[in-house]
C-alpha cells in the first residue's frame, strides 16, 4: 500500500503515491520526497506505437454508441452483446481512476495520478473539456497525493500566482471523491459563501460532474442543476405495488455541499474532504488560522486522519487576511516537524514560482517555457513563443518600476518566490516599503553574493586573545564588511578599562535576551547590527554585521556579542531592561564597549547615575527609533536619484522592517536591533578639549619674607 517508508541515502521519510505499492524513481516537490509507481514495460505506456514528437496527452474520445448512453438505467437495459463490447473500456476507465496511468511525452514516460486523469479526461470546464496536460498541475497532483496517502498529514497547502488553474484540479478533486466514496461529506468553503457557491459550486464542481460519463455518476437526489449540494443518495419515492424501486443499484449516500464563511461552518461534522478557497483572502471577522484550527478535527478521529483538505490561494495584504494566512503557511513546513512527525498545522505547503505556471508559455508538451529559446517554440496553443516566462514577468515588473503601487501588486500576483507572495500593500506599512522591495529585488540578482556567513572565535580558543572570523554556511553572523587588519582587535585603555579602539568608525545595536532557550525554541531570538557611521575612508552609512539567532544559553549570545564587538572595535547601544548582557560585559571585563544613554535620548529629568543603555519602553525613544529606521530608508536603501542602488545587503532585516508594527514591537527582533545602532550612531562624541595652561601659575604667590 502507498504511504510513508524509510529508503536508504533519504534522512526524511519517503513518501510512496503508487496504489500498488511499486517503486519507481523518487521525486523533490515542495520539501517532499516522493516516490512514483514503477515505470511499466514500453507496450502498457499510452502512444508507445506512435513517433517522438507526436507523442503528448490528447483527450480520448468515448466510443460513439457508448457516449449515447445517459444513465446506469440504461446501460442495465441493453443488451448482452452490447454490454460486453464496452465493458473492457469501463474497466480500463475505473482502473486510470483508481491507480493513474502513463503516457508517453516527446519520448519521456510520465505518471499522472487518478485524479489529475480524471481532470484531464472527464473534467469539462465552461463549454470544453479541460484536456491540456501541464506539468506543474501534474507536480500539484503528485504532492496532493502525497498528502492524501502520508498519515502524518492533514492536507495540503498551496500558495499559487493568479490563473494557475489550481480551483479547477481542485473542484475536480472534489467531483473524484464525492462520486466515488460511500456515506461521507465532502465540504467547500471560500472567502465568501457566495464564492463558494456561485464560482467553486455550481460552475466548478456541479459543471464538471454533469459532464462525467454515466458510469462515473452515482444515484443522485435532487435537481440535475443544484444550488445547495450534490446528493447521491437514493431519491425519495412513494413505494406502490406496482414501483418496488426506481432505480437500480446501490446508492453512495454521500453530499457534496457548500457553506458561508465563518469559523465554525462545519464544526461537529466528520469530513472526507475539505477544499478552502482562497484562504489568504479571509478577511475580519473571519481568520484562516481560526477556521482551519476548528476546521481541522472534522477530518480527524482520535489521532488518525479520515479525511483530507486541500486549500490554495493568492494572498492579500497582510491586514486584509495575507497576516494570518502567511502565519499558516510558517505553520506548513515540512522541515519543522515535532516528535510525532506533523507540522504544526498538520498541512504540507506547496510554491510554485509562476514563471512555471503562467498561462501562454506552455510548449506543446505542457513543459513551461521558463528561459528565453534559442528559436521560436510551438506552444500548447499552437502560436509560437518567442520569449520566456521570466522575461515577460520581469519585462512587465521593469515597465511598472515609476509606479510602486502596482509594481508592488504585480509582483506580489505573480511571484517568482514564497517570499514575494507574502508582499505586503505599500500603503499598509510604517516604512517605505516599495524601496525594501527594490533593495531586495536588486540584492536577489547580485553575484557573487556579498553576504558572508560565519561565526567569530578567539585565536587558538583563548578568551581576550584575539578574535577571528570563521566562514561557515551555518554560522550566526552575516557580515557585508570587514574592516582591514590594522583595525581589527584594536583595543585602547581608558582608567584601566579595555575600551573600543573604532568607536569614530562605527557602532552597534543590540536586542538581547536574559533567559536561555526552552525545550521548545520558544522565545524571541537575540539580535544584533553593527553599522558604520559617516566617513571618508571606509564604506559608510552602512550595515555591515547582522546576528538573529537563539543559542541555547544566553551566555552564548553575549559571547558572541562581545567578540564581534572587540573584533570591529565598535561600542554597541542595549537596552537597559536587558540585565543579563551587562552584567555578563562587565563581568568580563568589557562594560566600556556598552555605550552610556546618548544624550539625544535622554529625559528632561535629571538623572543623577549613568546608564548604559536605553529604556526600551520610554515613548521617546520608541518614536525616535522608528524615525531613525524610516529616515535610513528613505536616505539609503533602494535606488538613489542617480539610478545606484545602496550597499544594504541584509534581507533579513529588510524584510523585518516591511513587517515590522510600532504598537508591537517586540515581535521584530532585527528591526530593534538595527534601529538601536542607527540610534547610536546619532551620538556626537565630545572631543576631550586640551587646554593652554603654560601661562598659567600653580601655586598662590606669597609675600617674601624678610631674614
Amino acid at each position: 500500500m502507498a504511504g510513508t517508508k524509510e529508503i536508504k541515502g533519504y534522512d526524511e521519510m519517503v513518501i510512496n503515491i503508487c496504489p500498488d505499492d511499486t517503486e519507481g524513481n523518487i521525486v523533490e516537490i515542495g520539501d517532499l520526497f516522493i516516490q512514483l509507481p514503477k515505470t511499466p514495460n514500453k507496450e502498457d505506456i499510452l502512444y508507445h506505437n506512435k513517433p517522438k514528437k507526436e507523442q503528448r496527452w490528447v483527450r480520448q474520445e468515448m466510443p460513439t454508441e457508448l457516449s449515447r448512453i445517459r444513465s446506469m438505467d440504461e446501460w442495465y437495459d441493453m443488451p448482452k452483446e452490447f454490454k460486453s463490447k464496452y465493458e473492457p473500456y469501463i474497466k480500463q476507465e475505473f482502473e486510470r481512476r483508481n491507480k493513474g496511468m502513463w503516457f508517453y511525452n516527446n519520448g519521456e514516460a510520465i505518471y499522472i495520478t487518478g485524479a489529475h486523469y480524471m481532470m484531464l479526461q472527464w473534467s469539462k470546464i465552461d463549454a470544453s473539456f479541460y484536456g491540456y496536460y501541464l506539468r506543474f498541475q501534474r507536480d500539484i497532483n503528485y504532492h496532493m497525493q502525497a498528502c492524501f496517502v502520508d498519515p502524518r498529514c492533514a492536507g495540503q497547502l498551496y500558495t499559487k500566482c493568479r490563473r494557475s488553474g489550481y480551483t479547477n484540479v481542485a473542484a475536480s478533486k472534489v467531483d473524484d471523491v464525492g462520486t466515488s466514496t460511500y456515506d461521507v461529506t465532502v465540504g467547500i468553503m471560500s472567502k465568501t459563501g457566495k464564492d463558494a457557491q456561485e464560482n467553486i459550486f455550481m460552475k466548478k464542481v456541479v459543471g464538471m460532474y454533469r459532464h462525467y460519463p454515466f458510469f462515473f455518476k452515482p444515484i443522485q437526489d435532487g435537481t440535475t442543476n443544484p444550488r445547495q449540494e450534490l446528493a447521491f443518495r437514493e431519491p425519495s419515492k412513494r413505494i406502490t405495488k406496482n414501483n418496488k424501486t426506481a432505480i437500480k443499484g446501490q446508492a453512495l449516500n454521500t453530499v457534496v455541499n457548500w457553506r458561508n464563511t465563518t469559523s465554525n461552518a462545519y464544526d461537529g461534522e466528520k469530513l472526507k474532504l475539505l477544499f478552502i478557497d482562497e484562504g489568504g483572502k479571509f478577511e475580519k471577522p473571519e481568520d484562516i488560522l481560526e477556521v482551519w484550527r476548528i476546521h481541522r478535527t472534522c477530518l480527524m478521529v482520535g489521532r488518525k486522519f479520515v479525511g483530507k483538505a486541500i486549500i490554495g490561494s493568492t494572498v492579500n495584504p497582510l491586514d486584509k487576511g495575507g497576516r494570518n494566512y502567511r502565519d499558516l503557511w510558517d505553520m506548513s513546513n515540512p522541515n519543522d516537524r515535532n516528535a510525532n512527525g506533523r507540522t504544526k498545522s498538520m498541512l504540507y505547503r506547496i510554491f510554485i514560482p509562476a514563471y512555471e505556471a503562467l498561462e501562454g508559455f506552455f510548449d506543446r508538451y505542457g513543459n513551461p517555457v521558463i528561459e528565453n529559446p534559442d528559436e521560436p517554440v510551438m506552444g500548447i496553443d499552437d502560436e509560437d513563443i518567442t520569449i520566456g516566462a521570466k522575461t515577460y514577468l520581469k519585462n512587465e515588473r521593469k515597465g511598472l518600476s515609476g509606479d510602486s503601487n502596482e509594481l508592488n501588486e504585480t509582483i506580489r500576483q505573480f511571484p517568482f518566490t514564497a517570499d514575494e507572495a507574502f508582499r505586503d500593500s505599500t500603503k499598509s506599512s510604517l516604512f517605505n516599503i516599495a524601496k525594501i522591495y527594490e533593495q531586495i529585488e536588486y540584492n536577489q540578482d547580485l553575484y557573487p553574493n556579498p553576504v558572508v556567513k560565519g561565526n567569530f572565535i578567539w585565536a587558538g580558543g583563548k578568551q581576550d586573545s584575539a578574535v577571528m572570523f570563521k566562514p561557515d554556511v551555518n554560522g550566526r553572523f552575516r557580515v557585508t564588511w570587514m574592516p582591514p587588519d590594522n583595525l581589527r582587535n584594536k583595543v585602547e585603555t581608558e582608567r584601566g578599562k579595555k575600551s573600543p579602539g573604532n568607536d569614530w568608525l562605527g557602532v552597534g545595536g543590540v536586542d538581547s535576551y536574559d533567559l536561555d532557550a526552552t525545550v521548545d525554541g520558544r522565545g524571541s531570538k537575540g539580535a544584533f547590527h553593527l553599522y558604520n557611521k559617516f566617513n571618508m575612508q571606509y564604506p559608510s552609512n552602512m550595515f555591515v554585521l547582522e546576528y538573529a539567532s537563539r543559542p541555547p544559553l544566553a551566555r552564548i549570545f553575549y559571547e558572541d556579542v562581545l567578540m564581534a564587538a572587540v573584533f570591529y572595535g565598535y561600542k554597541i547601544l542595549i537596552e537597559n531592561n536587558k540585565y543579563g548582557i551587562a552584567r555578563y560585559f562587565e563581568t568580563r571585563g568589557y562594560d566600556e564597549y556598552l555605550m552610556d544613554r546618548p544624550e539625544h535620548l535622554k529625559s528632561t529629568a535629571r538623572v543623577a547615575v549613568k546608564t548604559k543603555g536605553i529604556p526600551s519602553n520610554s515613548q521617546d525613544v520608541i518614536q525616535a527609533h522608528a524615525q531613525a529606521i524610516e529616515s535610513y530608508i528613505h536616505d539609503y536603501v533602494g535606488m538613489d536619484s542617480n539610478g545606484n542602488y545602496q550597499p544594504m545587503y541584509l534581507n533579513r532585516t529588510l524584510e523585518d522592517w516591511i513587517n515590522f508594527r510600532i504598537d508591537n514591537r517586540t515581535q521584530y527582533d532585527l528591526t530593534i536591533s538595527s534601529g538601536l545602532a542607527l540610534l547610536a550612531a546619532q551620538r556626537v562624541k565630545k572631543k576631550k578639549v586640551r587646554t593652554d595652561n603654560s601661562n598659567k601659575t600653580f601655586f598662590r604667590k606669597g609675600k617674601s619674607i624678610q631674614r
